[in-house]
């Protein structure tokens, strides 16, 4: 209870202190939450926010197998383990932002071109996360499965996966929060379609309120993609 309520006072004082400051192109809270939400139930808006719904869990699903799945194969792989952990490394610090024209001229405008520019953000650092926590569960529980006649990728999947899901999950919140900034920045840069095109007309309106209410709106669908990985983590690691 007493972490609720300073969870509150803070978010309380935050709005508090937007209202009394607020002014020229920040909106006051009590205009985002009239103006701006009522603006979210247009059609338009709502047929954004579905758009971009769609890319980011595409992105997510493709982050999600594929970063898995490299980071298990990696992270038993010995002493091949070191140098993929560097080459990704780099990847992780590399600014992707300028590449999207090349992923614009490989897949054309739209949904493709966005998706994989999401996937490539946020399937790094989940290769990372998934690689690391692989290298270090114990060989002894591998050697007990290959000798009860498990293939090196039954152990993978039923061995080295269930030992390591809380790792996994926390990659995998990164890589979502990563894949969403993806594809919301490919719909910034070419306003296609999207929620993209949403904000960058608002704001080229300076219609703030409206702005700010949809960007609030794309932070909680973060939040219950946060929070739905969290349940699924204590389900899946419900054995231990």
């Amino acid at each position: 209870m007493r972490v609720f309520v300073l969870r509150a006072a803070a978010v309380g004082l935050l709005l508090v202190v937007w209202q009394v400051f607020a002014g020229g192109y920040l909106a006051p809270p009590s205009e985002v939450f009239t103006t701006g939400v009522a603006y979210l139930f247009e059609a338009d808006t709502l047929s954004g926010l579905g758009v971009t719904t769609v890319r980011f869990l595409a992105a997510f699903a493709l982050t999600a197998v594929l970063g898995v799945g490299v980071g298990l194969v990696l992270g038993r792989s010995g002493r091949f383990v070191p140098p993929a952990r560097d080459v990704f490394s780099v990847l992780y610090t590399l600014p992707l932002v300028p590449f999207y024209p090349l992923f614009v001229l490989w897949l054309g405008l739209g949904f493709r071109s966005e998706v994989a520019f999401g996937a490539v953000h946020g399937v790094v650092p989940v290769v990372l996360g998934t690689m690391a926590a692989a290298s270090r569960v114990d060989a002894t529980l591998i050697t007990a499965a290959r000798a009860m006649g498990a293939g090196r990728a039954r152990a993978l999947t039923m061995v080295v996966l269930p030992a390591i899901v809380p790792d996994v999950v926390g990659a995998l919140r990164i890589g979502a929060a990563l894949s969403l900034l993806g594809v919301l920045l490919a719909e910034l840069m070419v306003s296609v379609d999207g929620v993209g095109r949403v904000i960058s007309a608002l704001i080229a309106n300076l219609r703030g309120a409206e702005a700010d209410a949809v960007i609030l709106a794309v932070c909680a669908g973060a939040v219950v993609v946060n929070v739905l990985l969290l349940s699924g983590e204590r389900r899946l690691s419900r054995w231990r």
